[in-house]
């Protein structure tokens, strides 16, 4: 195989020959672990990061089973989760049902036309519920989350398949005058129960040594004796046995021989590299996307993807994340360099709430810049059309001389994404192409 004709895999180092057969069979047997528990342990990473307080903040963070509602948009600054949205609040909330439900109290909503969404996932990172104007009454309701095997006794009540649950919420801002109320609604959803559960104890018992492959495994190894995989995953971890490591039991890292060690540390790299890889377009074209997105199945590399990129994605029936990260020609964007992106007359993305292009560092954050943008999108204040009705959108470190609609990138690379909230059936049928972002320079 000529590893070279194919982008991803060229990405991916070549490992060096194994010390030892021990160290070979270890890397072999933990490498799908990798992959497969990768959104794992990024999800109780955040959860571990957005519960270390002891009130909550206004920018995401919150005791379990507390909501902490953001006090304006994300920006470069907040660095809790990755690839954020700028049109939006969002309120957070990490849920232990280990003691019992919870209830979810939804205000009443003030207007028909605000968009909101509370996502629900799993352990796993699993959108298996999404809560919204399409399912809740515009007079709200409580709405009782249940934990595996606990029974329901409100009216309304959504069965979770993990016993920590992350909530994130999602308010449409209008525009900076809209704030306010976008707010005021914002801060009336609430969890009708008394603060202060404990964390999972995996996520009490995080390790953070400065060694990444073997923090990894430890925190993977802990997890994986509270949320055990299901049963039709369990091959995964059958020759894993034969290195002596036996997933469900209590298992120190420190402790194993160090040829499984070594052999850890290989799989992580590779495994790492592998799910990098993956992130980006394996054809090089100028955008790409997954009607996927959300709810996995047995696609541990999607959903580990999906956590690098883009964690706490919503899934395609409520949004879609359309990522850029080449130009019409296939090569790699780049700030240095002049792009644009340009809607032809009539054929704006078609979303049925809205839509917005985002763009993104290399650390998948916002970037820093002199006008403070993040996205462009229905809702940017003076936005410009062409005289044919065309929507153009300079993409660019340099500012261009007509900046009304400049979307401004670093002096490097960067990628976009573009959301559109409840996409229209034209989109999900395939019926609309996004045009390429065109290098102008």
């Amino acid at each position: 195989m000529n590893m070279n004709a194919n982008p991803v895999l060229a990405s991916v180092p070549a490992a060096a020959t194994p010390a030892s057969p021990q160290e070979a069979l270890a890397a072999a047997a933990a490498l799908p672990l990798v992959v497969y528990g990768y959104a794992l342990v990024e999800s109780l990473r955040t959860c571990r990061l957005q519960t270390s307080v002891a009130a909550a903040t206004g920018y995401g963070r919150a005791p379990v089973n507390t909501l902490s509602a953001s006090e304006r948009q994300w920006t470069h600054e907040d660095r809790d989760i990755v690839t954020p949205a700028n049109d939006l609040l969002y309120f957070c909330g990490w849920i232990n049902l280990a003691d019992g439900p919870v209830t979810l109290r939804v205000p009443p909503l003030p207007d028909a036309g605000r968009y909101y969404v509370v996502e629900l996932l799993d352990v796993h990172t699993n959108n298996f519920e999404n809560l919204g104007p399409r399912n809740v009454p515009a007079a709200g309701a409580d709405i009782e989350l249940v934990g595996p095997g606990q029974q329901a006794a409100g009216a309304h009540a959504v069965r979770c398949p993990s016993s920590l649950v992350w909530l994130l919420g999602r308010v449409l801002v209008q525009g900076e005058q809209d704030l306010p109320a976008a707010r005021a609604f914002e801060l009336g959803f609430t969890l009708a129960r008394t603060p202060g559960a404990a964390r999972p104890a995996c996520v009490e018992q995080w390790r953070d040594s400065g060694r990444p492959a073997l923090d990894f495994f430890q925190n993977l190894f802990s997890a994986l004796r509270e949320f055990p995989p299901a049963p039709e995953d369990l091959g995964a971890f059958t020759l894993l046995r034969k290195a002596g490591i036996r997933p469900g039991e209590e298992i120190d890292v420190d402790g194993l021989r160090p040829a499984v060690a070594a052999g850890l540390e290989r799989a992580y790299e590779q495994g790492m590299a592998l799910i990098e890889a993956h992130t980006r377009s394996q054809g090089r074209k100028s955008w790409g996307y997954s009607l996927k997105l959300g709810m996995y199945g047995d696609d541990w590399l999607q959903r580990a993807c999906t956590a690098m990129k883009g964690l706490g994605a919503l899934r395609a029936d409520e949004a879609i994340y359309a990522m850029a990260d080449f130009d019409a020609d296939g090569e790699p964007l780049d700030g240095r360099r002049r792009y644009e992106l340009r809607f032809a007359p009539g054929m704006l993305p078609p979303a049925q709430a809205f839509w917005s292009v985002s763009l993104y560092g290399e650390d998948r954050f916002f970037c820093a810049n002199e006008i403070g943008r993040h996205a462009v999108g229905d809702r940017t204040p003076g936005l410009r059309l062409e005289a044919d009705g065309s929507l153009a959108i300079p993409v660019s470190h340099a500012r261009p001389a007509q900046a009304g609609n400049w979307l401004p990138a670093p002096a490097g690379p960067f990628y976009l994404i573009l959301r559109l909230y409840h996409p229209a059936p034209s989109f999900l049928d395939g019926q609309y192409a996004i045009p390429a972002l065109r290098r102008i320079d």
